[in-house]
Order: structure tokens, then C-alpha cells, then sequence
């Protein structure tokens, strides 16, 4: 365990903290604060198939936004045309997204 000064065990107090659970936290920063634990690191993506739903027979583009509100669009039925389809319609939101933060 970590000792801590007077300020610290102050703080601790005024949020609810325990001195004992403090000094736990300020000598096991890995508990406070993300510092690129493996849970947290995005995993790389390189699927082909990225953005792409299927349902039944039909392909969707699918985007989920910061906002909460999802993108779906059908894309069609074979494979290939729904790829194609769907990098036109990224390109089209990075268009977009080029434009509102000009």
C-alpha cells in the first residue's frame, strides 16, 4: 500500500473513499484509468465484409453512429455487388463528414 499525504485522504473521504481503498487505487493505476489494457484495444477489423449484414437472401450496409442511430441500407443480393455498393456509400458518408467539419 501507497501512503498517502493529508490532501489525498481528504479527497478520499469527501468522494466516499476508505484511506485504505485510496492508497489500494493510487498504487494499482490499472484500476483508475485505462492504460491500454488488452480489453480495451480495438481489435483490427479486415474483414471484406465489414459494414455488411446479411438477412435472408439480402445484404444491408450498416453503420452505427456516435449519436446512437444506425445506418441501414440494402444493398442487394449477391455478394460481390453489395461490396461495391457498400464502398460508394462509405465514400459518400466520408464525403459528408469532410464537408460538416470543414
Amino acid at each position: 500500500m501507497e501512503t498517502l499525504n493529508q490532501e489525498a485522504i481528504r479527497w478520499a473521504a469527501s468522494v466516499g473513499i476508505t484511506p485504505e481503498r485510496a492508497a489500494f487505487l493510487a498504487a494499482c493505476p490499472k484500476f483508475t484509468k485505462c492504460g491500454g489494457h488488452m480489453r480495451h484495444k480495438k481489435l483490427p477489423n479486415d474483414s471484406p465484409d465489414r459494414y455488411l449484414m446479411r438477412s435472408g437472401s439480402k445484404y444491408y450496409f450498416r453503420v452505427h453512429s456516435h449519436t446512437g442511430k444506425d445506418t441501414v441500407v440494402a444493398v442487394g443480393t449477391d455478394l460481390l455487388k453489395a461490396r461495391a455498393q457498400r464502398d460508394v456509400l462509405l465514400a459518400q458518408l466520408k464525403a459528408k463528414s469532410a464537408k460538416v467539419n470543414a
